[in-house]
Parts: C-alpha cells; structure tokens; sequence
C-alpha cells in the first residue's frame, strides 16, 4: 500500500482520517467559543451570558465546521449531518422530547413510589419562574444540540463507516462518558451511566440518520431533571427550580449529589429508552433523509432502514 491509497480512497480522504480532521475541528471550535464568551463577559459581566454565549458560539463553530467537511469530502449539503429541516424534522423531535420527558418522569416517579425523595412546590414570583424558566430552557437546548453534534454528529457518522455501527456507538459513547468525569460528584455509576445513555441516543440516530430525536431526548431529560424537578443535573444545581427535592435514597440508587444520572434508578430508564427505540416501528428514517444521505437511487432508499449492525451503508461501495 502506497502512503496515497494509507490517506485516500478513490482521490477522497478515507473515513477514518475525516474523523480525526473533524475532532480537531471540535477542539478547535470550543476553544474560539471560549475565547469569544471571555469577551462578552468582559461587556456583559453577568454569568447567564457567559454561558449562554458560550453554548451558541459552540453551536455555530461545530455548524460552519461540519458544513465544511459535508461540503468538501461528501460533495453534499449541512443537512446530512442530521440537523436537517426536512418534513419529518419537528415530529422527530416531538418524538425526542417525549421519550427523554418519560424516561426522567419515570425516575422521579420512582424515587417518590419508593420514598427515596420528596417534591413540594417552590413558591417562586411567576417573573422568575417564566425568566429564569425560558433561559434555561434555551441554554439547555442550545447545550443539548451541541452535545449531540458532538458525540452523534460528523465525527460519530464517520466512526460509523470506519468501524461499523456497533463499534462507533461503542468508542462515541465511552467518550461520552469519559467526558463527564469532570464534573462535580460525580461516581463510578454515573460514568458508566452516562456512557450507557450514548447508547439510546446512538440508535435513535442511527434508525433516522437524523439529530432531532436525539436532541429532543437529551433536552427534556436536562431541562425536567433541573428546572422543574430541581435536581441535580451531571452534578449542577440549577436554581430557582420549579420544585424543590429532598433526596433520603442511597446514591447508588438515586445518584445524591450528581442528580439521576449517578442512580440505578436511571439505568433502568436507560436500558428501557435503548430496547424502545432499537425495537419500535414508529422509529425509522424519512424519505428526504433517505434521499440526502444515501442519494436520490431508489434502490438505496428502498434498502435503507436500519443499520446498527456492522457493514457499510447502502449506497456507500467505499470501503474505510
């Protein structure tokens, strides 16, 4: 093998060197949202906007980022990436939404049935609750797409063509786990929870070739877990929350300080989202994202529905 054919396939860069060019990319543009949201600190010293600019300036980089990479090595549109507005896109993520809200009510539920934790209402002024409630629910959304662009966006897609689908959600969501070993509390359970919960939000992308569903999951489960629960979220307390929590449980059931995450409460609700979603019929790709990402053959469309086993995509006779 010539070091030619080692880097390329059919004068295009091999899979495997997109995704290590589109990790430094990811490096790169959290550092520029970083050094822009010093900036606007400096001009708005307030730590809302930090965090808020922060999780938008990221949003925008991993866009610019991915839309150059789809355009450059996959001669296609942002869209494939799977954040596509195609016709299908606001039921996906209704379908998101609902799942991460039943997976975390389901937790919440639990730990009240089984006396581990106690909700009462927090008496808030309705300003705070509809101020303090809307920018969270946008950072939160805004954080949730950036997670996913992440760890299910570009370099996930091309980790799929690389190792086939079983081994990218492996390695994607170790990662995902092994990213949140920085944050505060945080336990053996909640990194192997954390990491186990990649696996859902892999297969829901994997069923659609699309973010929605994804995305819907991972905001509903953040934004109910610490606005309106009030517990922690990864370790972070958000306040002023809806309702106030005490906690008695045993961390190892109801994840104490970190918040659900750090349970076996929340592993249940994991494994239960993953057999859901792995399983249903109602989880499968649209038509448009059936034509933009394996092209408009109806023979590659009419084969393209689930692909969790390993194997190249149809359409794709590109070997990594």
């Amino acid at each position: 093998m010539t070091l030619e054919d080692f880097f390329l396939f059919d004068g295009n860069l091999r899979p495997v060197w997109r995704f290590f060019l589109s990790l430094v990319l990811v490096f790169i543009s959290y550092e520029v949202a970083f050094l822009l949201a010093a900036g606007v600190r400096q001009l708005i010293p307030l730590s809302g906007a930090g965090y808020g600019s922060f999780f938008l300036f990221v949003l925008m980089a991993l866009l610019g980022s991915y839309k150059l990479m789809s355009r450059v090595f996959e001669q296609k549109p942002l869209g494939v990436v799977g954040l596509a507005f195609h016709p299908c896109w606001a039921k996906e993520l209704c379908v998101g939404l609902g799942i991460g809200g039943i997976m975390i009510v389901s937790v919440g539920g639990a730990e009240t049935l089984l006396g581990l934790a106690r909700f009462a209402r927090n008496p808030l002024p309705a300003r705070a609750e509809l101020a303090y409630g809307s920018y969270l629910f946008l950072l939160l959304l805004i954080s949730a797409a950036d997670e996913e662009l992440v760890f299910r966006g570009y370099p996930f897609q091309k980790l799929v063509e690389f190792l086939g689908p079983a081994g990218a959600v492996a390695v994607s969501s170790a990662f995902f786990g092994l990213a949140h070993l920085g944050n505060s509390h945080h336990t053996w359970i909640s990194t192997v929870n954390t990491a186990l919960v990649g696996i859902p939000l892999s297969i829901a992308y994997l069923r659609t070739r699309s973010l929605w569903i994804p995305v819907g999951m991972h905001f509903t489960w953040n934004y109910v877990q610490g606005f309106v629960f009030g517990l922690p979220v990864s370790g972070q307390t958000f306040s002023p929350s809806l309702l106030k929590v005490q906690v008695h449980g045993s961390a190892w059931l109801t994840g104490s300080a970190y918040g659900p995450e750090g349970g076996l409460l929340s592993t249940v609700a994991i494994v239960g989202a993953g057999i859901f979603l792995f399983f249903s019929s109602r989880i499968r790709i649209s038509e448009k994202m059936k034509e933009l990402v394996f092209g408009p053959s109806p023979g590659a469309a009419a084969s393209a529905a689930v692909y969790i086993s390993p194997g190249p995509d149809p359409g794709e006779d590109e070997p990594s």
